[in-house]
């Protein structure tokens, strides 16, 4: 692992980079310092930025919100969330376990799946899987969720997560949990999950597919955890720089080191944020 202090020195080794967003460009309502700065300087190069956010929520929606950041367009070249991959994902009609679901969601990501010949319902007897986007309030807890996860079982009904984080944090340090414990919590119960997002490996794949084939060891992973980012990276086979300022602020270097050491991790890099 290679301790940095910012990216400049490692954009010219790179052709192509793979950004989470979530604790390394934005805290959901601020951008980090300096990130506009830095997507600037690596697209002066002509070499393609790629989102990948768990964000349960369509490609065009996490833009949306990127622009009202101030991040536009000419900033980078694509999104892909895991939103639109499980939004993609049921309208091919992949799914054959029927088309009513019961949803777990903020009020903001309701309408997920509108224009799809799917049926929501509120009665989880009436509910043929469950589809998992985060938690309502910031004040939930997954044992809010606990009466329904256990009735779901017994129904055995299969979940659907469209958002692995089982965390994201605040620049100010907040920590607020998200659908990732939910399905975690649901898993432990005995319950059956299917995932989207990092760090699975259709979610890479559907990026590189827009890179039109080039060799891996040219791509950069940037992300901020060690449950997604830097799994999903290690297991597509591209290099990874861990952003130390997000989620993991609050340990320090030798701390982090040993973490990556215990879960079998070695990203390349140590950056403590996305900036030049």
């Amino acid at each position: 692992m290679e301790l940095l202090s910012s990216i400049s020195s490692i954009i010219p080794r790179y052709n192509a980079f793979f950004l989470d967003l979530w604790g390394v460009v934005h805290d959901g309502t601020h951008l980090y310092p300096g990130v506009r700065e830095t997507l600037a300087v690596i697209k002066k190069t002509g070499k393609p930025i790629i989102f990948i956010s768990n964000a349960p929520r369509r490609a065009s929606r996490v833009a949306s919100v990127l622009a009202d950041l101030g991040i536009d367009n000419s900033l980078y070249d694509h999104v892909v969330s895991s939103g639109e991959a499980g939004f993609n994902y049921l309208k091919e009609g992949n799914f054959p376990m029927g088309r009513r679901y019961y949803l777990i969601s903020a009020e903001k990501d309701v309408g997920l799946l509108d224009g799809l010949d799917y049926q929501h319902v509120h009665d989880l007897s009436e509910a043929d899987f469950i589809l998992n986007l985060g938690f309502g309030t910031e004040e939930q807890t997954t044992e809010d969720f606990a009466p329904v996860l256990n009735f779901a079982v017994k129904l055995s009904l299969p979940m659907l997560c469209l958002n692995p984080d089982l965390e994201v944090i605040k620049i100010t340090g907040e920590r607020y949990p998200c659908a990732g414990a939910i399905a975690k919590s649901y898993v432990a119960l005995g319950g059956k999950v299917k995932w989207f997002g990092k760090p699975h490996l259709a979610i890479y794949e559907h990026a590189y597919n827009l890179l039109d084939g080039m060799d891996k060891k040219q791509i950069l992973a940037v992300g901020d955890s060690l449950e997604t980012d830097i799994p999903g990276a290690k297991a597509f086979g591209v290099d990874s720089a861990l952003i130390t300022g997000g989620i993991l602020k609050g340990n320090n270097i030798d701390e982090i080191k040993e973490m990556c050491f215990s879960l079998g991790l070695r990203p390349n890099y140590l950056l403590p944020k996305f900036g030049i």
